[in-house]
């Protein structure tokens, strides 16, 4: 077994890793995080890399596949078209998200994470399907075991506490033929140690997960209109008109220029998180439109 510095019950979170285990980065990644950790009596070594774009780390083909993928442009990842390979998991993960008003930002495909214990020659590599950022009491509540989609339908934005964090995301589909095989299985419970340990949470969304029901209509017609171009005026007017507690989304849509361009403008204005639109009314002109923070540009409306 290699040699470790120090007494290896207790390897401090920031050991550099031994040249033996070390690893490279492939063409246009850069490696981000290179540590050794001690977790359930073992010593793991663990590498993480990023794309040197800070986009998707692995690009998706399907020329081996007899499925559909794609990609769907998105707002809450930078004005970036994020990778998609399933049409049950995670395209609708991607429309929930975009809609979800506790989700401030999101990576597909986020790294590539290499994992060995030492002493064993196996080697795991595991591409999580998403990286998150949430509201914290919102990322809490995954965390927990609330479905994705009952999360997003139940948030608020009083329940903010003003901090996020970072969760990262397996999606599974119901005909996952991955589900019971061991070395899957082995490969999760590993990574989600490792980025426990990096003070991240992990969290598997099923299909189920995302089934929307209620909310169905409302995150399709609010996506549709995610893009629409909006400006500080729009800001303003939106701020003012949802002060404390609430408006309803026909006046918003009304100060806002009528529809239709009142309407996509509210869509976008809920995306960039600047207002909140109740989900679970199907979008009538009684729904509750509540103030995000303090109406201010949060996701660059000024800049497109």
């Amino acid at each position: 077994m290699p040699e470790f510095p120090g007494d290896p019950e207790n390897i401090a979170f920031d050991t550099p890793v031994p040249d033996a285990l070390s690893r490279q980065p492939r063409k246009k990644e850069r490696l981000d995080l290179s540590r050794q950790l001690r977790m359930d009596r073992e010593l793991v070594v663990a590498h993480l890399f990023v794309a040197d774009d800070a986009g998707p780390a692995r690009p998706i083909t399907n020329g081996r596949h007899h499925k559909p993928t794609g990609r769907h442009y998105m707002i809450k990842a930078g004005f970036r078209s994020s990778p998609w390979e399933s049409m049950e998991g995670e395209y609708p993960f991607m429309q929930l998200s975009e809609v979800a008003t506790a989700v401030h930002r999101f990576l597909a495909q986020p790294h590539r994470l290499e994992m060995q214990v030492v002493g064993s020659a196996k080697r795991w590599v595991y591409f999580p399907d998403a990286r998150i950022e949430v509201d914290r009491p919102f990322g809490e509540m995954l965390l927990n075991g609330v479905p994705f989609d009952q999360a997003v339908a139940e948030w608020r934005p009083h329940m903010a506490d003003g901090a996020t964090m970072v969760v990262l995301v397996e999606v599974k589909t119901d005909n996952d033929r991955r589900a019971d095989e061991s070395d899957y299985k082995a490969k999760l419970t590993l990574a989600r140690e490792v980025y426990h340990r990096l003070g991240w949470g992990f969290v598997t969304v099923r299909q189920s997960d995302i089934a929307m029901h209620d909310i169905a209509y409302s995150v399709r017609e609010i996506g549709l209109d995610h893009d629409t171009s909006v400006d500080a005026e729009d800001v303003r007017i939106a701020a003012e008109c949802a002060a404390a507690p609430y408006a309803d989304l026909g006046t918003l849509v009304r100060e806002l220029g009528g529809r239709p361009i009142g309407m996509a403008k509210a869509a976008a204005l809920h995306v960039r998180r600047v207002v909140h639109i109740g989900l679970d009314n199907h979008l009538r002109p009684d729904t509750r439109v509540r103030l995000v923070g303090d109406g201010k540009d949060l996701f660059g409306v000024m800049r497109r």
